[in-house]
């Protein structure tokens, strides 16, 4: 089953980022010009929930032959204690200003070798439904959809890989599905990070709440700039102050950057132990339900064979671990069982390679197509 989940989990994101790829060509020689202005939320809707969230998981159900609920499963749908939500929307506020920081510092570096971006902003009228829409497709579906996708099904495919291997690979395809250079160093950060909380928390949960958090604040805080409203914020002020005193700028900077560091990793911490006690108590309910089922069952052994001869204390002890072991393998989630490191096979191997350097090259071109 390991192994039918690894080859599944290649094959399907080999062929989600072929039709990201075949979509990105389609656009690009305007093919979808017909749906008029509602066309890129058209195709958006269908990539987000026909391809990441629907295809992935009907796919790999038929593929490894399980149940729905079993795919929720292994895509680390577990809920989750109201505590960790609230430690996870401030992760995710503390992610976007961290990120606004990362990504102002890739965007000084593609400048710098004269990189203009090939995507123009709208330019049209701003009102209520463009918040509306842009909370819908920029934060709420990737949120669910590409975490399903990432930190779900790839996750959990690749996690016999062991915890470091697993969360590199994550981060790096996660930047990599963005197919534009742009987005692709700040996503490769955020993907390790949430890649880290999903291993670690056992539930995809907390992840889409800092993903929406993260998209959230950046498309409310446009649409407020648009509007007149703010006049771009804490950062445009600090770099106001870099350019008219250098010295403080930086400094101020080097503080905020430090305050939101320290942050991130107090609220990581919090999270993580939130997370520890809520399966602790949840293994702790587990067991003590089964224990106590396992007692029913041994009183009525005990009463059925009363007139039996008495077996010896040995025997006793090897029937008593023999119906222990029969509990742990009809309940398996009774107990905590460390992720097998695994080689994958040539076939998922050579897919997710092939995958890589397919989003690699479109990424690139890119880069190329901003610079020429």
């Amino acid at each position: 089953m390991e192994k039918k989940s690894i080859y599944s989990t290649s094959l399907i994101y080999f062929i989600v980022v072929c039709l990201f790829v075949l979509v990105r060509m389609l656009n690009h020689f305007r093919l979808f010009s017909f749906l008029g202005s509602m066309g890129t939320y058209i195709i958006n809707g269908i990539m987000q929930i026909g391809i990441l969230f629907l295809f992935s998981i009907i796919t790999y159900k038929s593929i490894t032959k399980q149940t729905f609920r079993a795919t929720f499963k292994d895509f680390n749908y577990k809920k989750i204690s109201f505590k960790v939500v609230l430690i996870a929307i401030g992760l995710g506020v503390v992610i976007y200003f961290l990120n606004v920081f990362v990504s102002s510092f890739f965007y000084a570096i593609l400048d710098s070798v004269g990189y203009e971006s090939p995507y123009s902003s709208s330019s049209g009228g701003v009102n209520g439904w463009t918040l509306v829409l842009g909370l819908l497709f920029t934060a709420i579906l990737p949120a669910i959809c590409e975490e399903n996708l990432n930190r779900g099904m790839l996750l959990n495919g690749t996690k016999g890989l062991g915890m470091k291997k697993c969360i590199l690979l994550n981060g790096l395809m996660f930047g990599l599905l963005h197919l534009n250079i742009e987005q692709f160093f700040y996503a490769t950060l955020i993907g390790f990070f949430l890649g880290f909380v999903v291993y670690v928390t056992e539930s995809i949960y907390p992840c889409m709440i800092i993903h929406f958090m993260n998209n959230g604040i950046g498309v409310v805080l446009s649409f407020l700039t648009q509007k007149g409203m703010i006049s771009g914020g804490i950062f445009s002020q600090l770099g106001k102050l870099t350019a008219s005193s250098p010295v403080v700028g930086f400094l101020v900077m080097f503080i905020v950057l430090l305050v939101l560091v320290i942050l991130l990793f107090v609220l990581t911490r919090m999270l993580l132990r939130a997370s520890v006690e809520d399966s602790f108590r949840e293994k702790q309910r587990t067991l003590q339900d089964l224990f106590t089922k396992f007692s029913y069952f041994e009183e009525v052994d005990k009463i059925q064979n009363e007139g039996a001869e008495e077996e010896t204390g040995i025997e006793e002890a090897l029937l008593d671990i023999d119906k222990l072991k029969d509990f742990i393998e009809e309940h398996p989630d009774a107990v905590v069982i460390a992720h097998k490191k695994e080689k994958m096979d040539f076939t998922s191997k050579a897919l997710l390679i092939a995958t890589i350097v397919l989003s690699s090259i479109v990424t690139i071109f890119t880069f190329i197509w901003g610079v020429i």
